[in-house]
This record gives structure tokens, C-alpha cells and sequence, in this order.
């Protein structure tokens, strides 16, 4: 996580260095900013050139994690004209400058506010606030099993009944076709796929890739990031009609949009206009592949291959290949299909995609 330090004195710089320190050895990346005067002597700290509030503005959507060293008070009021969503705003915690307590203030679950106090504690010797509903009944929480598997919600408003039934003590009903590593939970009751029709008393959480489940009003469902979208495109093809054609595939296959965490083509193609507004479009990142690692994947997976395309690109074939590469793990979902010059394949893993 990149995360962003920030202080207003010069006892709060110097508590700076310290965080930046323990989280460093932790594999995160920080920066640290304080006002001048603050900063000034101290190496490292980045002064700030306007406001408070200006300055948290400015980075707040570029960092993962804020740490604010200062009252509770000023933190709430810098941060509101910037709040959005749980599900995109980053992690904040609040420290007073003598570092005896870190606060979770924002996003705790989703952004990891929570984790990332506990482990500032642990490091400093402090005390830990957290104040999410779940943790302080000790329960599990829907959206911290969805970040930690990798899986998406398709209904935030369902992840906040579960939650709130879990605060209240009630359990929950797990169904999941895949072999996960799950938390232990007495009030995750983990139950066979093969029973998705018998009756339960509580809420439901679908682990799912599949189109087809009838959820309840008592469902949740959470679509598994696992599928790899390889494509292949004509020069100009339009950002609509790649989207189009990816969703037709995934309906071939009965799988949700929402299963989609990454788009593969060859490494030429990754500037094609159309290809990077259907991956903007759709919230996930767009990956290259050279001419040597394509070729190289379609011997071992046996993949037929194009004259047209070997003429043209230098390569056998792209949908195909470039799902493989950016699925190591998974298997050739769905073959290509061909419609107006964009051609579409599908990989997917039935496991190890939370790693």
C-alpha cells in the first residue's frame, strides 16, 4: 500500500518517521508531508505549499492510506468535502503526536483502515481504536471475506445486512463452489453447494461465478475475480463493440461481468483506444503480452493458429494466448470467437486467484 504521512508539528514529523519506518519494513511505500515550519530539519518531510486542506485534496485518490498525525476534529473536517465510498476511498487512521492511540477513522474494512492501525499499534506500543460494529462483537465481516478472497459484492446494500446481522450475533449461511481458504467463524455456517435449495433461517452468501443462481432477498452474491478476458481487435474498433462481444462471451458460458479481473491482448494493442476505454469502462486493468511469450504459450497449449494473423501481427493468434499468459493458473474457459473484426476468449482459475 502507498500511504501518505501527515503532520502539523514538529513532535508529529518526528512520530512521521518512525510510522514511515515500521510500515516501510513492512513492504509499503510512504511519503511524509508537514507544514513548513514542521518539516523544516527534519529529512525526509516534504513541506507543504498550500492548506491542510488543500494538501489532503490533492492526495487523497492517490494513496492507498492516509495516516494523520492530529485531533480527531481536524481530521473530520479536512476529510469531508473529499469522502465518497467505502469501496474507493483510501485507508484513514488518526494518531495523536504522542502516539498512544491509532484511530481507524476511514474505510476500515474495504480500504484496511482496521489492519492498518492494529499494525501500527503493534509496532509503536500503542492502543488501537476500532469502532466498526463486527469487530467490536469480534464477528467476521462480509466485505473483509470479499477483499480478502478477491471477490466481488453485487450489492453493497446486501454486504451492510450481513454485516449488520453478523454485529447482532445471527449466522450466516456460506454456499461456494470453489475450495476456499475460509475464516473460522461460529457464525459462518459453511454449507454443500449441492443444498443451495434447502431453507435457512438466516442470510445467504453465494460464492458464485454462474449467471443462473436465483438470489433471494436474503442473498448475497459474491462473484470470484477469476476470469482473464484475452482480445484481439482491428485498428479502430470501438470501446461499445468490444464490451459487447467480451459480454456475449461471458453469457456463452453462463459466467457474471463481474468475474472479469483483467483484459490481455498483444503488447502493440495495449494503446488502442477502444481496448483502453472498455478497460476503463469496466474497472480493470488492460495487460500486453510481447510477439516471443504468445508464441511460445500457443505451443504448449497446442492453440491453432491464423496465417492471417502470423502475417499481420508476427504472432499465431492473440485472444487465446494472452488469456493464458495473464492466467498461469487457469484454464482455457472459452475458445475464441470472431465478430466484427474483435475476437474474444476467455481463461479462467478455479483456484489460487485470491493469492
Amino acid at each position: 500500500m502507498n500511504v501518505a504521512i501527515i503532520s502539523l508539528t514538529g513532535k508529529g514529523a518526528q512520530l512521521g518517521i518512525k510510522i514511515s519506518e515500521l510500515l516501510g519494513k513492512a513492504g509499503h511505500q510512504t511519503d511524509m508531508f508537514s507544514v513548513p515550519e514542521a518539516a523544516r530539519g527534519v529529512p525526509g518531510v516534504v513541506p507543504m505549499k498550500t492548506t491542510l486542506r488543500a494538501t489532503v485534496g490533492d492526495i487523497f485518490y492517490r494513496y492507498g492510506g492516509l495516516v494523520m498525525i492530529m485531533a480527531m476534529g481536524i481530521v473530520v473536517r479536512t476529510l469531508a468535502p473529499y469522502i465518497r465510498d467505502k469501496r474507493t476511498d483510501p485507508a484513514v487512521v488518526t494518531l495523536d503526536e504522542g502516539g498512544n492511540f491509532v484511530i481507524s477513522v476511514l474505510s476500515g474494512h474495504v480500504g484496511g483502515a482496521n489492519d492498518l492501525a492494529r499494525q501500527l499499534a503493534a509496532g509503536l506500543g500503542a492502543q488501537a481504536v476500532i469502532t466498526t460494529a463486527t469487530d467490536v462483537n469480534g464477528a467476521p465481516a462480509a466485505d473483509v471475506l470479499a477483499r480478502d478472497l478477491k471477490l466481488q459484492p453485487e450489492s453493497p446494500e446486501a454486504v451492510k445486512k450481513v454485516n449488520a446481522a453478523l454485529a447482532r450475533g445471527e449466522s450466516i449461511y456460506l454456499y461456494t463452489q470453489y475450495s476456499l481458504p475460509l475464516p473460522e467463524s461460529d457464525q459462518i455456517c459453511v454449507r454443500p453447494w449441492d443444498r443451495l435449495d434447502e431453507h435457512v433461517p438466516g442470510w445467504r452468501v453465494l460464492i458464485t461465478g454462474m449467471i443462473n443462481i436465483k438470489a433471494g432477498d436474503r442473498d448475497l452474491l459474491l462473484r470470484p475475480r477469476n476470469i482473464v478476458v484475452g482480445v484481439g481487435c482491428r485498428r479502430g474498433a470501438a470501446c461499445g463493440d468490444i464490451i459487447g462481444e467480451i459480454k456475449k462471451s461471458l453469457d456463452a458460458v453462463g459466467r457474471s461481468l463481474q468475474c472479469v479481473k483483467s483484459i490481455a491482448t498483444i503488447v502493440n494493442k495495449t494503446s488502442e483506444e477502444g481496448l483502453v476505454k472498455a478497460s476503463r469502462e469496466m474497472g480493470v486493468p488492460l495487460r500486453g503480452f510481447g510477439p516471443g511469450e504468445i508464441n511460445s504459450v500457443m505451443e504448449v497449449h497446442g492453440l491453432a493458429k491464423s496465417e492471417f494473423v502470423m502475417l499481420k501481427m508476427g504472432v499465431g493468434g492473440v485472444c487465446e494466448p494472452a488469456a493464458m499468459l495473464a492466467c498461469r493458473k487457469g484454464r482455457l474457459l472459452a475458445p475464441k470467437i470472431k465478430n466484427s473484426g474483435i475476437t474474444v476468449a476467455l481463461a479462467e482459475e478455479e483456484s489460487g486467484w485470491w493469492d
